[in-house]
């Protein structure tokens, strides 16, 4: 598995841990009758677990089992998903903490564009390897 699939993958799965818990925090305090903000702690819990952990997952996986390319680096230059990973996690912790700490709206703007420009990024690396089944393959 390719370094940054590992990188991708493990922060996804630190990011599901991270948001089990503070959706545990909120169930456990509803129960309990507790007096925890639920709007703000929820829209962190949401975020982790949507950006976090489902796309970062998502990328990890899709980044190691998508054809290799035949010539060059196998699977594309690695600057745009450096800049996926950076900017993905920026944008999660900036839209999350945004939305939790009730800091003004363009920070949360500021995060998920961030988010986008991951995506984008993504893409760039991306989009060149998918091909249709059987093409590029040599044969036997």
């Amino acid at each position: 598995m390719p370094a940054w699939s590992v990188r991708l993958i493990r922060g996804a799965l630190a990011y599901l841990v991270l948001g089990a818990a503070i959706g545990a925090m909120l169930l456990s305090a509803s129960a309990r009758g507790l007096a925890v903000p639920v709007g703000p702690a929820r829209a962190l819990h949401a975020e982790l677990l949507l950006f976090g952990w489902l796309v970062q997952f998502t990328m990890g996986v899709a980044y190691w089992m998508l054809p290799k390319h035949a010539a060059g680096p196998e699977r594309g230059p690695v600057a745009p998903i450096a800049a996926a990973w950076l900017l993905l996690n920026l944008g999660v912790w900036l839209a999350g903490l945004g939305q939790a700490l009730l800091w003004p709206r363009a920070v949360v703007l500021l995060g998920r564009s961030a988010e986008a420009a991951a995506i984008l990024a993504f893409g760039v690396n991306l989009v060149p390897r998918v091909k249709a089944f059987g093409v590029g393959r040599q044969a036997s």
